[in-house]
């Protein structure tokens, strides 16, 4: 039986007045239940003095019991019914006793898992005789500076303690390592960061805990230093007894829910205190230390308690869903471990449900997972940061290929256009009156492009794009367009594959990047009024222009996208455009602030009537602008072009922000270094499996095909290998700027073994039997099932 907790008489009214508001503000919001990833189990001739004495009382031991009851007093309802557990760790015990308790108690307690407590002086062969005897309960180790040899153990570096072999079986084992870091500044030392860094990438199936996020209980460590750890997939962080929400806001804003886990520290937990930010350290207020400091009625509570309201706290600013707070109080240790999880087929068997209710299963078709490889690749994501993705199912992946469709050129969800965007939307996203935000867009937009004297603003790249055609032509007087490139969904461009007068209908829009367009639904009477030219085809457009120049309203074209314009092409495009009087329209939707800052048209010294800005410009928040010279933009004068949701500040502020951080940082110079070592290396990997793969386009914008029989085949099945190994890649791979050396050192590790197989398949014939639902897609098809 375990004995109730002694307390005062007045500390027990605050201990009972906290319980009660602690579970007031989580009614309704943590699960049911919880998983402990970080608690305590031992003799008590083993544990700290200072540890809470009425443990194990009646006792030789604490255990599963007693931490089950204590926890249950204060977290109630949510209290964890399994946890992962491990030795107190302390110089002089009985290593091989302390472990053997942890492992008799784990065998009692059903989904509980042990760490084992290790130290430099052990036997590697005896740990990994360990591992292989229960390897239904031992799930990593523990280790601690204490048995670093040197007197202050507080400032010993992580190798001092940490032996490399456990690095090896971790990895070998796929392991949790659990590590309290020290030194003065914990995670914000270069050193502690270095070494992590190189450990962690080099022991990639290796879980590398983090124990109390970081060892943040002087916040700002954790929020000075958890970025360096970014780029990181195999390092996690648990909360145990991080009482101050910072270090927990700092994980969740660089790592997201996925890589936080919910730990109580028992029976540290069930002390009295804090831990308190001082400066640049921090201290331990236990009842003493508050007794002499308060002048007036204050009492300790429990500082699981105290941490437990930090954590709730973070999840609160971060805004957390009611599954994401289940990821961390539960979720991802069970996946961590190996127990339960979501299913694997959990983002497939969503998709399938769609297409019962959304015509095509998705909002955009080149999202359709039937353009990369079907059946395989994840319709759907929970999480998107820097160059990594985790879908439903829990998996992660890093995506090699279009970086949101071109849309995130700083990679997803980044920091400073978060932050931005979420400053905005707590003082109003949108109200009765105009974003002064767009006032201040226009005018950063026309001091980049200093031709330009007016701006526009939609939401998205094909409405921009339909607005432009709409003002070329009311600029004009005339209807004709003629177009080389892709420019969105609308009637003007769908209107191309209409039959007309001149010929039988046919698929004009095959060779501008999609084939397979159906005009069905656009009005005949739009018949004519579109024709195509080839890019670099100057003389198909000298034709256009004298048979129909005096008809022709607009020009529109992409400047770029894989294939570069020959000399005089761009500028023979303007000249004749200035001849019959037709506006000239860049669409710089995908080329756009890639190549330099701003329009590729820049860098290119040729200078349109209008230019189209969308996706990257505002790095994945709908925003779209045209920009233009005055006697072409006053042509919006004339007709009506009018939306309630062009009004709201969320785009014109993420805009803003993205377009300062891309004239700061030089982006465009690291897409472009990341792209030529991305390129170079893949060619060299293709070569040595002599398969014949051909990259276009520039280094920040590449198309990848495969000039063989079968290319759609063999292309789907280097993404589905691919898919197997953790990495999102199609045709194409757009870079950003959260994309560096190391993520394509992974990405290389990886194509290695799937070019390998791709070389396999085509030896022996069986390319289209490996692929779970056949190959991609190339263009617009219906979905038949």
């Amino acid at each position: 039986m375990v004995e109730q907790r002694r307390l005062t008489d007045k500390t027990r009214a605050v201990f009972e007045e906290n319980t009660q508001l602690l579970r007031e503000a989580c009614h309704d919001y943590l699960p049911s239940t919880c998983f402990d990833f970080h608690a305590h189990l031992y003799y008590r001739d083993h544990g700290s003095s200072s540890l809470p004495d009425h443990l194990g009382n009646r006792d030789s031991w604490v255990g599963i019991e007693h931490w089950q009851a204590s926890l249950d007093e204060w977290m109630g309802e949510c209290s964890p019914t399994a946890g992962l557990f491990f030795a107190y760790p302390k110089r002089g015990i009985d290593i091989a006793a302390a472990n053997d308790f942890v492992l008799s108690e784990v065998a009692n307690s059903r989904e509980s898992k042990a760490l084992l407590l290790v130290t430099p002086s052990d036997e590697r062969r005896e740990v990994e005789s360990q591992i292989v005897e229960h390897p239904q309960y031992v799930s990593g180790f523990k280790v601690y500076h204490c048995y670093a040899e040197r007197p202050q153990t507080q400032e010993a570096e992580v190798g001092e303690f940490l032996p490399e072999w456990c690095w090896e079986l971790a990895d070998a084992y796929k392991l949790v390592i659990m590590l309290h870091l020290v030194k003065q500044h914990a995670l914000a030392d270069r050193g502690n960061q270095a070494y992590l860094l190189e450990h962690s990438a080099r022991y990639p199936n290796a879980r590398l805990v983090l124990a109390h996020a970081g060892r943040g209980f002087c916040s700002d460590h954790t929020v000075r230093g958890v970025a360096a750890l970014r780029a990181l997939t195999n390092v996690y962080f648990d909360t145990s007894v991080i009482c101050e929400a910072p270090a927990f806001d700092a994980i969740l804003t660089e790592f997201g829910p996925e890589h936080l886990l919910f730990g109580s520290d028992f029976p540290v937990s069930e002390m009295l205190g804090r831990a308190v930010s001082v400066g640049d350290r921090f201290i331990w207020l236990d009842e003493t230390a508050i007794q002499h400091c308060s002048a007036g009625d204050v009492h300790p509570t429990l500082v699981g308690i105290e941490s437990l309201k930090a954590l709730v706290t973070a999840f609160h600013r971060a805004g957390l869903s009611k599954h994401e707070v289940e990821l961390v109080m539960q979720g991802n240790a069970r996946r961590l471990l190996g127990l339960d999880v979501s299913s694997p087929t959990a983002t497939h068997d969503l998709y399938q449900h769609a297409k019962q209710l959304i015509p095509g299963g998705t909002q955009l078709l080149s999202k359709r997972p039937e353009m990369f490889a079907p059946n395989a690749w994840p319709a759907y994501y929970r999480q998107a940061q820097g160059c990594e993705v985790v879908d439903l199912g829990g998996r992660k992946f890093l995506d090699f290929s279009t970086s949101g469709i071109g849309a995130c050129l700083l990679g997803f969800a980044d920091p400073e256009v978060n932050a931005a965007v979420i400053n905005r939307v707590r003082r109003g996203s949108m109200c009765s009156q105009n974003a002064p935000e767009e006032v201040e867009l226009a005018e950063r937009l026309l001091a980049i492009h200093p031709w330009a004297e007016r701006a526009r603003f939609t939401r998205t790249g094909g409405e921009a794009n339909a607005v432009a055609i709409r003002v070329a032509r009311a600029s004009t007087g005339r209807d004709l367009v003629a177009f080389c490139g892709y420019h969105g969904w609308s009637d003007w461009y769908l209107a191309t594959n209409l039959p007309t007068s001149e010929g039988s209908q046919s698929d004009r829009l095959q060779q501008h990047l999609l084939p397979g367009l159906e005009p069905s639904g656009v009005p005949i009477g739009l018949a004519g009024t579109v024709v195509p030219f080839g890019y670099n085809q100057l003389e198909e457009l000298r034709q256009i222009v004298s048979t129909k120049g005096d008809r022709l309203a607009a020009v529109i074209m992409e400047p770029f996208r894989y294939t570069e314009p020959e000399a005089g092409f761009l500028s023979g495009v303007r000249t004749l455009c200035d001849e019959c009087g037709a506006v000239l329209i860049f669409d710089e939707i995908t080329s756009g602030w890639r190549f330099n800052l701003g329009g590729f048209h820049l860098q290119a010294g040729i200078t349109p009537d209008m230019a189209v800005f969308a996706k990257s410009m505002s790095n994945g928040f709908p925003m779209a602008a045209i920009i233009g010279t005055q006697g072409v933009m006053e042509a919006f004068q004339q007709t009506f072009i009018s939306s309630t949701y062009w009004t709201e500040a969320i785009g014109p502020t993420a805009a803003l922000a993205t377009i300062t951080k891309l004239e700061q940082q030089q982006v465009h110079q690291q897409l472009a270094h990341v792209g030529r070592e991305f390129r170079g290396r893949l060619l060299e990997l293709a070569d040595r499996y002599e398969l014949p793969l051909r990259i276009s386009g520039r280094d920040a914008l590449q198309h990848l095909s495969l000039e063989c029989e079968q290319a759609a085949a063999v292309g789907t099945l280097f993404t589905v290998e691919m898919l197997k190994r953790g990495v999102l890649a199609g045709a194409g791979f757009y870079p950003t700027l959260a994309h560096r050396e190391e993520h394509v050192e992974q990405f290389m590790q990886q194509a290695n073994d799937a070019l390998s197989q791709v070389a396999e398949a085509l030896r022996q014939g069986d390319v289209e039997q490996r692929l779970p639902g056949g190959p991609r897609q190339t263009g617009f098809a219906r979905l038949v099932s």
